[in-house]
C-alpha cells in the first residue's frame, strides 16, 4: 500500500483488529486523495473529473475546475477567474503543480470567455503532459480554435505562457510547427471554437513523442493539404521529433479523407498503433458480402500507422475477414446461431439496438497487439443478444483470426437478475496487457471464467455518483471489487468512467464522489483518488461451491495453446523490507538478485569517484533469495536488505534497488523479469498537531 493518509490507516487498522471489516481480496480499504494542496492543507474546492496515473506510478495528471491549486505569484488576469485547470501530483513529495491552465470565465457573469486545459494524457516518466485547449501557448498557434499541446514540466513556467518554451504545439501541419487552418463557422464561438482535441489518458506514447488526435466538426487542412478541405472527424498521429503529421482515416481505394471519427482515439505505449471509434467504416477496411454495410455505424478500428503498407482493420465483428479458410467472395448471413470459417465472433455488430460505442474507448496493451473493447452483440453461435455493452478481448497479432484471438470477457443478464445486468461503461488497461479496470452499475457476473472474487454488493451496487470499479488479473483469471471505504465497509459514492493503471495494473487512479474513502473528506465534490494492489494472504482452498479456474486462455496464440509469461510484483512493507510477488509459467527454481539502483545524477563536483568504482558501486547486491515455483500458484517472497544497506533502511534511509527474477523450469527457456524496488520503512511518529491539518495523501 502507498503512503496513506495516517488517520486512514490507524482506523483501518483498528476496525480490522475490531473484526469489524470483511476479509478483502486484492485491494486495500480506502483510497489516497490525489485532488489535493498539501502544503495549505486544502482538498480541491471544485469537481475533480479525471485522473490518469504514470506508468511507474509517481505521477498522476488531473483535470480539475478546483481554483485553489494555483500558487500565491499566479494571480488571474484582470477582470477573470480560472476554473481549475490540468494539474500533476507527486505521490512520492504530496506536491502539487500546475500544467496548464483551465477555462477563463468572466468575473462577473461566469461565462465562459477562453477555453482551457482538457482532456490531458501523461508519458511514462511523467515529464511530458499532452492536452487540448484553446489557449494561444505557442508563437505558431495563430488560430483561434482549439488545438492539442504537449507541456514538457521540466521546463518551468513564464508569466506569459507562450514564452519559455515549456509548450509544443502538437496538433501541427505534416512538415514543420505551423498551425493548422480551419474554416470560419457559420456561428463562431470566440476563445472556443472547435478545432483538434484528444482523449483522456491515451492520447501519449510513453517516451513523450508520438500522439494520436482527432479533428473535432470542423474542416481543416491536416496534415498538409493547400487549403482547409479535410473533412471533419479525422484520426491523426504526430511524431514530434520528425515533425510528421499523419492522416490514419483514409479510404481504402482512393486514399482521400473520410473522417467519421466522432470520439474516442487512442494510441499504445509504444507509439507504434492507433484504435478509434469510427464511423465511414466499410471504405476504411474489409467487409464481408451479407454484412449490414451502414456507413453511419460505429466500428473499433485499429491501425499500425507506422508500419509501411500498413491497413486499417475492424477489431471485432460479425464476419472472419483474417480467417485464412474464408474462401474469396464467400459472405455471412444474418443469423446469430451460423458458424464456419467466414462468421465472426459476434452475433451482431458492436453497437446494436440502443447500446451505442460512440465515447466507449477501447483500451490497447503497450504494444498495441491487445484490444480490450465494450460490444452490444452476443458471443456466436448463441441465439440471443444481450442488451447491454459487455467487455471483450481480442488479439489483432498477424495470423490470429478474430474468433482465435477473441474472448468474451462478462455477460449482461438477459432477464431476471438485476445484479448481473446493465452496461459496462468504460474499460482501462495495464501496458504489459495483463490487467484491466472497468466501471459498472453490476455487482454479479454470470460468466464461470474469468472467476468473480468478492465480496460485491448482495443486492446491487449501493454506489451513488457513479459507478463499481473492478479490476480483472487476466493471469489470474479473476475479477475483484477495488472500491472499500477507509474502514473496509462499502463506498458511499461510485467511480466516474475512464480509470487508468500503472504499467504492471499496480495501481488504479480513479474520480469518484464518494466521501469515505478515507478520513476526514469534507468538500462534498468528486475527487481523484488511486488505490494500491495488495499482497494477498496465504493460498487457501477455494470454499465450496466455487468455481474452479479454467485452464489459461492464450490471447496471442492462433492455435489457443498455452502462452504464460513470467510476471512479478513488489509491495512495500513496512519493516523496510519488499514483498515480491511471482507469477510463474510453469514449476521451476527462482531466484531473486536486487541490486543497488542509483537515483538520477546530479551535476558533477570537483571531486569525482573512479568510474571503476562507481561501477562496483551500481552494482552492489541489496538482497537475495531463492524459491521453489509451483505450476499455477503465486509465489511470494520477501526481499531484506543487508549489510550497509540493512543500516540505511534502519535509520530511515531509502535504497533504490533493480530486482532481477530469474526463472529455471523443469523443461523450457529460462526467463528473467526486472522490476524496481524501494527498501524504506513506513514512518512511525505520529503526525504533528501542525501536520494533521493538513490532507495527507
Amino acid at each position: 500500500m502507498s503512503a496513506r493518509r495516517l488517520a486512514a490507516a490507524a482506523g483501518a487498522a483498528a476496525a480490522l483488529l475490531a473484526g469489524a471489516a470483511p476479509a478483502l481480496a486484492d485491494w486495500g480499504p480506502g483510497a489516497d486523495v490525489l485532488s489535493v494542496d498539501n502544503v495549505r492543507g486544502e482538498q480541491g474546492d471544485s469537481a475533480t473529473q479525471f485522473a490518469q496515473v504514470s506508468d511507474q506510478g509517481r505521477y498522476v495528471v488531473m483535470q480539475t475546475k478546483s481554483t485553489n491549486f494555483f500558487g500565491d505569484g499566479d494571480p488571474d488576469p484582470p477582470g477573470l477567474t480560472r476554473a481549475g485547470g490540468v494539474f500533476r501530483y507527486d505521490r512520492d513529495t504530496g506536491g502539487i503543480a500546475l500544467v496548464a491552465d483551465g477555462d477563463f470565465l468572466d468575473e462577473d457573469d461566469g461565462a465562459v470567455v477562453l477555453r482551457g486545459a482538457a482532456n490531458p494524457s501523461i508519458s511514462a516518466d511523467g515529464r511530458y503532459v499532452v492536452f487540448s485547449t484553446a489557449q494561444k501557448l505557442a508563437p505558431q498557434d495563430v488560430n483561434d480554435n482549439i488545438d492539442v499541446y504537449r507541456r514538457d514540466m521540466d521546463v518551468p513556467l513564464a508569466a506569459d505562457r507562450a514564452a519559455g518554451g515549456a509548450y509544443t504545439l502538437v496538433s501541427a501541419k505534416d512538415g514543420g510547427d505551423v498551425a493548422p487552418d480551419y474554416p470560419p463557422r457559420d456561428t463562431p464561438v470566440p476563445g472556443r471554437n472547435p478545432g483538434s482535441q484528444v482523449w483522456p489518458g491515451t492520447a501519449i506514447s510513453a517516451d513523450g513523442n508520438v500522439v494520436a488526435f482527432r479533428t473535432a466538426d470542423t474542416a481543416s487542412d491536416l496534415p498538409d493539404r493547400p487549403t482547409a478541405d479535410t473533412p471533419a472527424q479525422e484520426v491523426l498521429v504526430r511524431d514530434i521529433a520528425a515533425r510528421r503529421t499523419v492522416l490514419l482515416t483514409r479510404d481504402s481505394t482512393t486514399r482521400e479523407p473520410v473522417g467519421g471519427s466522432f470520439g474516442p482515439v487512442v494510441l499504445s505505449r509504444d507509439g507504434s498503433t492507433v484504435a478509434w471509434v469510427g464511423q465511414q467504416a466499410p471504405r476504411q477496411t474489409r467487409f464481408l458480402p451479407g454484412e449490414v454495410l451502414d456507413s453511419g455505424a460505429n466500428f473499433y478500428l485499429w491501425r499500425r500507422w507506422a508500419d509501411p503498407g500498413a491497413t486499417t482493420r475492424r477489431v471485432t465483428g460479425v464476419s472472419d475477414p483474417d480467417d485464412p479458410a474464408c474462401p474469396p467472395g464467400a459472405g455471412v448471413g444474418q443469423s446469430p446461431t451460423a458458424t464456419g470459417p467466414c462468421y465472426g465472433p459476434l452475433t451482431s455488430p458492436e453497437e446494436f439496438s440502443s447500446s451505442n460505442i460512440g465515447s466507449a474507448a477501447p483500451a490497447l496493451s503497450g504494444d498495441g497487439y491487445r484490444v480490450a473493447f465494450l460490444a452490444a452483440g452476443g458471443a456466436r453461435p448463441q441465439g440471443d443478444v444481450n442488451p447491454g455493452l459487455d467487455l471483450w478481448m481480442t488479439s489483432m497479432r498477424d495470423g490470429v483470426t478474430r474468433k482465435a484471438g477473441t474472448r468474451e470477457l462478462t455477460r449482461d443478464a438477459t432477464q431476471g437478475n438485476p445484479r448481473a445486468s446493465g452496461q459496462v461503461s468504460s474499460v482501462a488497461m495495464s501496458a504489459d496487457g495483463d490487467h484491466l479496470a472497468f466501471t459498472t452499475g453490476r455487482s454479479a457476473f454470470l460468466l464461470t471464467s474469468p472467476t468473480a472474487v468478492g465480496p460485491f454488493h448482495e443486492t446491487g451496487t449501493a454506489s451513488v455518483g457513479g459507478e463499481e470499479l473492478y479490476a480483472l488479473d487476466l493471469g489470474a483469471d479473476q475479477i475483484t471489487r477495488v472500491l472499500f471505504s477507509a474502514d473496509g465497509g462499502d463506498a458511499d459514492g461510485g467511480a466516474l468512467a475512464n480509470p487508468t493503471l500503472s504499467s504492471n495494473g499496480g495501481l488504479i487512479a480513479f474520480t469518484s464522489p464518494a466521501t469515505n474513502l478515507f478520513f476526514g473528506d469534507a468538500n462534498q465534490q468528486p475527487d481523484a483518488f488511486v488505490v494500491s494492489h495488495r499482497v494477498p494472504p496465504a493460498a487457501a482452498p477455494p470454499p465450496a461451491g466455487t468455481q474452479v479456474k479454467p485452464g489459461i486462455f492464450s490471447f496471442d496464440s492462433p492455435t489457443g495453446a498455452i502462452a504464460r509469461t513470467l510476471s512479478a510484483k513488489a509491495h512495500r512493507r513496512a519493516d523496510g523490507s519488499v514483498v515480491l510477488e511471482i507469477r510463474t509459467p510453469a514449476a521451476g527454481k527462482v531466484a531473486v538478485v536486487a541490486t543497488e539502483r542509483k537515483p538520477p545524477k546530479k551535476k558533477a563536483t570537483a571531486k569525482k569517484k573512479s568510474s571503476k568504482k562507481a561501477k562496483k558501486s551500481a552494482a552492489a547486491t541489496v538482497a537475495k533469495v531463492t524459491a521453489t515455483a509451483k505450476d499455477g500458484k503465486t509465489l511470494t517472497v520477501v526481499l531484506k536488505a543487508k549489510g550497509r544497506f540493512a543500516t540505511t533502511v534502519k535509520k530511515g534511509g531509502s535504497v533504490l534497488a533493480k530486482a532481477v527474477v530469474t526463472f529455471v523450469p523443469a523443461k523450457g527457456t529460462t526467463r528473467h523479469k526486472t522490476v524496481d524496488v524501494t527498501f524504506r520503512k513506513a514512518a512511525k511518529k505520529a503526525a504533528s498537531k501542525k501536520s494533521r491539518k493538513a490532507v495527507r495523501r
